[in-house]
C-alpha cells in the first residue's frame, strides 16, 4: 500500500471507493438507557419528583402514632447543547469526482456525532469519584506496562459492592468494560476454575454477562486519575491515568436526543467566493445523566 498524501485526485476514472474510516463506532449499550415521560420535557431539561421515604416499622408499638407528611425532592437534568464542527467544500473541489463529495461530507459528521454522543454518555454515567452509592475501586491482578490486571477476584468484589446498594431490578446491571479489562478477563478465564460465571459468546468471543451484570464493551472509556477522580472529557490522560469499566444502574438513567437539525448553506447562496462554497454541520440539543446519584460505578485499572 503506498503512503496516503493529502488530497483527492479529481479525474473521472479512478477507484471510486472510499478507504474505510476505522474508528471505533460502538454504542450498542445506549440502548439500555432509559428515556423520559415525553410529558416532563421542557425548554430547560427534563423534570423530576422523588418522594423521601420516612415510613418506620414498629412492633408492640404502645404509644399513640402521630403521622407525619411525606415530603419530596425535586430536579433537573438540563440540556446539553451537541454540534459537529462545520465542513467547507468548493465548487472547484467537486469538479470531475468521482465519487459524491458532499453526501461522503454528511456521512462522516453522521459518523462524527454517532462517536461524540458515545463518548458523551460515558463520561456523564461514570461518577466523578467515590461517593455513597457512586462505587470506584481499583483493579489488583497481574503487572501489565503500567497497570494491572482486572481479575475474576476484582470483578467479582466489586459486584459485592453493588449488591449493597440495594438495586432491586437486576435487568437494569449494566457495565461497559473497557478494552484492556476485556482482554482481561480473558486472560484470568484461562486460569481459574470459575469461567461458568462469566457468559462468553461462543460466535464473537464478547463477554456477555456476569451474574447479573450486563456486559458490554468498549475500545474508548473514561479515565480516572491517580486521585480516583474522572478526566474531563476530552483530555489528554498522563501516564499515571488509566482506563476504566463503566457500571450503570439502568433505571436511574435518563437519556434523550431531539431532532437532529442538518445546517447547510448551498453554493447556489454564494455571490461572493470566485470559487463558490458550501458549508454543513449538525446541530441540536440533547442530555444524559442520572436521575438520583445512586447506582454507577467505576473499576479503574490500578497503577503498576
Amino acid at each position: 500500500m503506498p503512503d496516503l498524501t493529502n488530497g483527492l485526485w479529481a479525474i473521472e476514472y479512478l477507484e471510486p471507493q472510499l478507504l474505510e474510516d476505522f474508528r471505533n463506532y460502538r454504542d450498542d449499550f445506549i440502548g439500555t438507557l432509559r428515556a423520559p415521560n415525553p410529558a416532563a420535557i421542557g425548554q430547560d431539561g427534563i423534570l423530576f419528583n422523588k418522594l423521601v421515604n420516612n415510613v418506620d416499622f414498629k412492633i408492640n408499638y404502645g404509644s399513640q402514632f402521630t403521622p407525619a407528611a411525606m415530603t419530596g425532592k425535586k430536579g433537573l437534568v438540563e440540556w446539553d447543547k451537541m454540534d459537529t464542527t462545520p465542513t467547507l467544500c468548493t465548487d472547484a473541489e467537486l469538479r470531475g469526482m468521482a465519487f459524491d463529495k458532499e453526501a461522503a461530507i454528511r456521512q462522516e459528521h453522521t459518523n462524527s456525532f454517532k462517536i461524540g454522543v458515545r463518548d458523551y454518555v460515558l463520561d456523564k454515567l461514570a461518577p466523578y469519584e467515590a461517593a455513597p452509592g457512586m462505587l470506584v475501586m481499583r483493579t489488583t491482578g497481574a503487572t501489565i506496562g503500567t497497570r494491572k490486571r482486572l481479575t475474576y477476584a476484582d470483578l467479582l468484589n466489586f459486584y459485592n459492592q453493588l449488591t449493597k446498594l440495594n438495586l432491586n431490578d437486576s435487568a437494569g446491571w449494566c457495565m461497559v468494560l473497557s478494552d484492556d479489562h476485556r482482554t482481561d478477563l480473558m486472560v484470568d478465564r484461562s486460569n481459574t476454575n470459575n469461567y461458568r460465571d462469566l457468559e462468553f459468546d461462543p460466535s464473537t468471543g464478547e463477554v456477555k454477562r456476569f451474574f447479573k451484570l450486563r456486559l458490554f464493551e468498549n475500545n474508548d472509556t473514561p479515565y480516572y486519575n491517580n486521585a480516583d477522580k474522572k478526566l474531563s472529557l476530552g483530555a489528554t490522560p498522563t501516564s499515571t491515568d488509566q482506563k476504566a469499566s463503566v457500571f450503570f444502574y439502568a433505571p436511574n438513567t435518563v437519556y434523550h436526543i431531539e431532532s437532529v437539525k442538518v445546517l447547510y448553506k448551498p453554493m447556489q447562496q454564494d455571490t461572493r467566493n470566485a470559487d463558490p462554497q458550501s458549508e454543513f454541520r449538525l446541530h441540536t440539543y440533547g442530555l444524559c445523566d442520572n436521575k438520583q446519584k445512586h447506582g454507577f460505578g467505576a473499576l479503574v485499572s490500578a497503577n503498576a
